[in-house]
């Protein structure tokens, strides 16, 4: 009866003290492109964590990588240190392979091979850090474009797209224009190319070019996009029986815009620049300035909202504006 009771007692001490073995895990980086035999830095394995004693005894060991590609990298022992470190054997290339998972394998120097392997004593992880090594380039082709001379200020004309392959900052764009001109601006972080001076009258395509920066170092930037806007006359002009068209637009023609209700009090709809005149002044005739949700800039010719749209009540507003020569 003092067996049977005790057998069981003394399993279960034994048991409950068993801890299980796991294999430890170590961490480091190394950048892309550098040369062979590059440190992978922050991985330094102590020896005395995967206890070659157990293994190797006598003999000395023989330390082996395991995992897809551990041909990219070797494994040595700084003895003064006591640490197993890694270096490449290979130029590392991020776009290609960002990360390696590898296991270090142990055995005894005395009957190492390229097949023998007593013990697997650690867990290795490597990230390929990126490096600016990539220029960003456009999605689209040169691009021309038709618009109409009233199109609305502020309007989108079109967005130009780019794209890095590197990652992180390497990989964020900003966007500029080149020459740089009073009618058209490209907003750095979109990519969009706004309307934000009038073109109204404007008889040839306007020109330039657009490129995209990242913000690695160091930046690195794109070949050019070129750009040509033709504006248009709006509306069309009608054509003669003979085919010609008339030389300029008929005064009491109206001008069409489209405006966004949406669109906030004080913004800028249209420049109504330029004018024949060398020196023009402006002036709302029809309806008066109670009355109309839009006013006109005596100088300047900007046509601005004064007041909140409603295209439910108010779908289109008519306005009259008078242009005279200052002199």
């Amino acid at each position: 009866m003092f067996w049977t009771i005790l057998l069981p007692c003394c399993v279960t001490f034994v048991l409950g003290n068993k801890t299980d073995e796991r294999i430890p895990f170590f961490h480091g980086h190394v950048f892309e492109n550098s040369p062979p035999g590059s440190k992978v830095n922050g991985l330094s394995i102590p020896v005395k964590r995967i206890d070659p004693q157990r293994w190797c005894s006598k003999s000395g060991m023989h330390l082996k990588l395991l995992g897809d590609r551990s041909e990219d990298f070797h494994v040595f022992a700084h003895h003064k240190r006591g640490h197993i470190l890694l270096k490449t054997s290979n130029v590392l290339d991020r776009e290609e392979r960002a990360e390696y998972l590898l296991s270090l394998a142990l055995c005894c120097q005395s009957c190492a091979s390229a097949v023998r392997v007593v013990a697997e004593v650690a867990s290795i992880k490597v990230d390929v850090l990126d490096t600016n090594d990539h220029e960003p380039t456009f999605q689209h082709a040169d691009v021309k474009i038709t618009l109409d001379d009233a199109t609305a200020l502020r309007s989108v004309v079109y967005t130009v797209k780019a794209e890095d392959i590197d990652s992180g900052k390497n990989a964020e764009l900003i966007y500029y224009a080149l020459p740089r001109n009073g009618s058209f601006y490209v907003v750095p972080k979109t990519g969009d190319i706004l309307l934000v001076d009038s073109i109204l009258g404007y008889a040839q395509p306007i020109k330039f070019s657009v490129f995209a920066r990242d913000h690695g170092w160091p930046a690195r930037t794109s070949q050019n996009m070129d750009i040509e806007i033709s504006p248009r006359q709006w509306p069309a002009l009608p054509q003669l029986d003979n085919g010609l068209s008339r030389k300029s637009r008929s005064v009491p023609e109206p001008v069409l815009i489209t405006v966004s209700e949406d669109a906030s009090i004080g913004s800028v709809i249209m420049n109504l620049h330029p004018v024949r005149f060398q020196s023009a002044s402006f002036e709302l005739i029809h309806p008066d300035a109670d009355n109309s949700p839009v006013t006109v800039s005596r100088d300047s010719g900007d046509l601005v909202i004064s007041r909140r749209l409603d295209r439910e009540t108010q779908p289109l507003v008519e306005i009259t504006v008078k242009v005279q020569d200052k002199r």
